[in-house]
């Protein structure tokens, strides 16, 4: 496998640079109908994301965003999805400031910066994220900034910089997080695993990593210490394959489970930020 395989990490480094998109305008797919994309539409935002891992797209206002987003998820293979604590309709999440006190201990559901992660790094493995998708139904008044990067060009900057560093992140043990409990019941449990790792049932890269510091544990080694520090260093500057957006009414992402962020942002009470979010056990197809 191309973590432990020179010459096969050599190959996909090489078709990973040669066609990975670096212009957010190359990125964005303009959807007629949400309810039947026209093949032309569905395979650029297959390309972008077997080149990517993203794509960014576009639909005209309608009556029910959460209809409209479930259909198109499902004509991407998105239906079975991660049933967590806020889900409603169909697999979705309404992403809104909340004063609920048991959602807004989540940062989502506040107006606070989000570090950079990506999505269900807490799952266990049989439950493990392939793919998510986000939709802006309203921007906040102020804020609000989603920033992004494929993750397995996060393993390749890191690689190509420092081998040693990559290989630390793959640590079996490198990040747990602890016990989830509500009201003393067990809602989910200790996840432990490597950072970077070889998916089994698709056979791709994929990274379960998130910058939050509270309720994570790093494996007490000086080498994933430094391996960690590097991997913040990095997500803090700005590469070609970074990409910042600030989505507005009727834009979403489809993505394999990017590494992202959000910046803060100033709410309207009486029209609040809203973004619909689908969590799936499957990459796009």
């Amino acid at each position: 496998m191309l973590l432990d395989n020179s010459d096969e990490y050599q190959y996909w480094r090489d078709e990973k640079l040669a066609n990975i998109p670096t212009r957010l305008n190359d990125c964005i797919v303009e959807i007629q109908n949400p309810f039947k994309l026209s093949n032309a539409e569905k395979n650029k935002i297959i390309d972008l994301c077997q080149r990517g891992d993203f794509a960014l797209f576009q639909i005209q206002p309608v009556d029910q965003y959460d209809k409209a987003i479930i259909s198109i998820n499902a004509q991407f293979g998105l239906i079975n999805f991660d049933q967590h604590l806020f889900v409603k309709t169909g697999g979705l999440a309404h992403i809104t400031q909340s004063d609920k006190k048991n959602q807004s201990e989540f940062i989502p559901y506040t107006d606070k910066n989000l570090g950079w992660h990506t999505d269900g790094y807490y799952n266990a493995i049989d439950a493990r994220i392939r793919a998510f998708s986000l939709f802006c139904v309203n921007p906040a008044t102020q804020g609000g900034v989603n920033e992004w990067i494929d993750p397995q060009m996060i393993y390749l900057l890191l690689r190509e910089d420092n081998p040693d560093v990559a290989k630390a992140l793959t640590h079996s043990q490198a990040m747990s997080i602890p016990e989830h409990k509500v009201d003393g019941v067990v809602r989910r449990e200790k996840s432990t695993g490597p950072i970077f790792f070889v998916d089994e049932l698709s056979e791709s890269l994929y990274m379960r990593y998130t910058q939050r510091k509270k309720n994570i544990d790093f494996l007490d080694s000086t080498e994933i210490k430094q391996a960690v520090e590097h991997l913040d260093a990095l997500l803090s500057t700005k590469t070609d394959y970074h990409f910042q957006h600030l989505m507005q009414s009727g834009q979403g992402l489809l993505c394999n489970n990017i590494l992202h962020r959000r910046n803060s942002f100033t709410d309207d009470s009486n029209n609040p930020r809203l973004l619909l979010r689908g969590r799936y056990f499957n990459r796009i197809k």
